[in-house]
């Protein structure tokens, strides 16, 4: 088996590699500092760290941690970390690590970051605007958003029994009595509730959902199940709370509230700033993906599926997620270079809840 070097060594020579390319300097600013000692703070070697290098360095961390590094003993020791640092980066070099292929590697990523930070994130990014007009236009093309009627969630037990057959409707009348004096002697059961609705319900695809309506608007429990079963449905004032007997065409219900929406009417000028902040990530999110193409076809990509597909995958020591059937196990996709958050694809697609929306309570 080939073993790999230690990751966390890998990485921290080449960070340390990247930051001296950063700071290092052409030959004559470097023999200018040499020359001048009272700009230079430490020597390594050939290379030296001057005054300006370290405040640098200092003045990019967090003010927090600024603050340690008031005192000369606090600045000495933060200098010993750079010089020590400094000390290592040449031993490698002398070693011939700065060629090893995985430090070109981790280099290459380290690159393609600064990149994205230096040439996207500072430049493109500041230029995109989002205008008063196409807030508007959101806000419009998702009004659904921002007004909708009270909505209301129920699970239910279905007895069916023809509005024609008396005989039949009496026998579920019956069940539908029986069940509900079960549900009554434990009224904050909800498995029992939806095990009953399995069990009881005489459709098969309520029985497949627990009798589940997902939320639904007055108008539309009408539609879907009749007049009855939606004044009963919105007459439940609180999670739990169990109807009596809805008689209905078809047959007679049993009902359990498992949540409610409050209508939502929410004006543009209480939402604007939030549409504005999605309209941002959307346009950043574009840009980020036109970035890229751009640059791959600047550089020129052609990709060799077939070569590709001739890819050997070692899976000898990768461990078994249970329930997984041989042959097939737990693999994790190899990690690409990460996007930042706010432009990842999916989520910035995803429309954020409105401000003073209510929450569904989902039981």
């Amino acid at each position: 088996m080939k073993t790999r070097r230690p990751v966390i060594i890998v990485t921290a020579v080449v960070i340390a590699l990247a930051l001296v390319a950063c700071q290092k300097q052409g030959p004559g600013q470097q023999q200018a500092a040499k020359a001048d000692s009272g700009t230079v703070v430490a020597r390594i070697g050939s290379e030296v760290i001057t005054l300006e290098q370290f405040e640098e360095y200092l003045n990019s961390q967090n003010p927090l941690v600024r603050s340690r590094y008031s005192s000369l003993d606090q600045k000495k020791r933060l200098l010993q970390s750079l010089v020590e640092r400094e000390a290592m980066v040449q031993e490698a070099k002398r070693l011939k690590l700065d060629q090893d292929p995985q430090v070109q590697l981790g280099l290459k990523k380290i690159l393609a970051r600064h990149l994205v930070n230096k040439v996207f994130n500072q430049q493109q990014v500041k230029a995109i605007k989002i205008t008063d007009e196409e807030i508007e236009q959101y806000y419009r093309q998702n009004e659904s958003r921002y007004h909708a009627p009270e909505k209301v969630r129920v699970h239910h037990i279905f007895f069916a029994a023809p509005a024609a057959d008396k005989k039949a409707r009496t026998a579920a009348r019956a069940r539908a009595q029986q069940a509900l004096a079960k549900l009554q002697a434990k009224p904050n059961d909800r498995r029992l509730f939806i095990e009953l609705a399995r069990r009881t319900t005489e459709d098969e695809k309520l029985k497949n959902t627990g009798g589940d309506t997902g939320f639904k608007t007055r108008q539309e429990m009408e539609q879907t199940y009749g007049p009855a079963f939606a004044k009963a449905a919105f007459a439940l004032k609180k999670v739990n709370d169990i109807s009596p007997i809805v008689e209905g065409e078809k047959g007679f219900y049993l009902l359990r509230q498992s949540g409610r929406q409050p209508a939502v009417d929410l004006p543009l000028e209480k939402v604007k700033e939030q549409i504005r902040a999605t309209l941002l990530t959307r346009k950043k999110a574009d840009a980020y993906r036109a970035f890229v193409e751009q640059i791959k076809n600047k550089a020129g990509v052609k990709v060799f599926e077939d070569t590709l597909a001739k890819a050997k995958v070692d899976l000898s020591n990768v461990p078994r997620r249970p329930g997984l059937p041989p042959g097939r196990p737990g693999i994790q996709p190899l990690r690409r270079i990460k996007i930042p958050k706010a432009l990842d694809k999916n989520k910035a697609r995803r429309p954020p809840a409105p401000p003073g929306a209510p929450r569904p309570a989902n039981h």
